[in-house]
């Protein structure tokens, strides 16, 4: 009698629930980590290729688009990064036209495009591709 009470006993239940479920639950946590940081990078430079955008659509010239640029980033760009502008600088000629600033990804830093790889464990790695660009009417 005594050994049948001891097997329906549950004061250790819990913890070996905990044991099974924590495995999971970290695997989430930092899932969910690594994406918001791959995330908060894309916002990011996409911000500043707006704030590109912005400089261009007010006559800035290159040197001062990629100065606004590398100023916005919060760090992501050291200022070697390749950009392109189109169709092309603002003039008279072109005041109303949509001028748009991209940056190239390739020429993005290491420790950027490694914000790119997102890596959860037991899954296959996902890595992003974002367009990163923005877009101003020329005054």
């Amino acid at each position: 009698m005594k050994i049948r009470h001891k097997l329906r006993r549950e004061e250790g239940a819990a913890a070996v629930e905990f044991a099974l479920i924590v495995g999971l639950l970290a695997i989430l946590v930092f899932g969910l980590l690594e994406y918001g940081l791959a995330f908060w990078q894309v916002q990011n430079l996409r911000a500043a290729a707006r704030e590109g955008a912005r400089i261009a659509a007010v006559r800035g010239d290159t040197a001062d688009i990629r100065a606004r640029m590398v100023d916005a980033s919060a760090g992501s760009l050291t200022g070697g990064e390749s950009f392109t502008v189109s169709p092309a600088l603002c003039s008279d000629a072109t005041a109303g036209d949509e001028v748009t600033v991209r940056l190239n990804n390739g020429s993005l830093s290491g420790s950027v495009k490694e914000a790119f790889e997102v890596s959860i464990p037991f899954l296959p790695p996902i890595t992003l591709n974002p367009t990163l660009e923005g877009t101003f009417r020329c005054e």
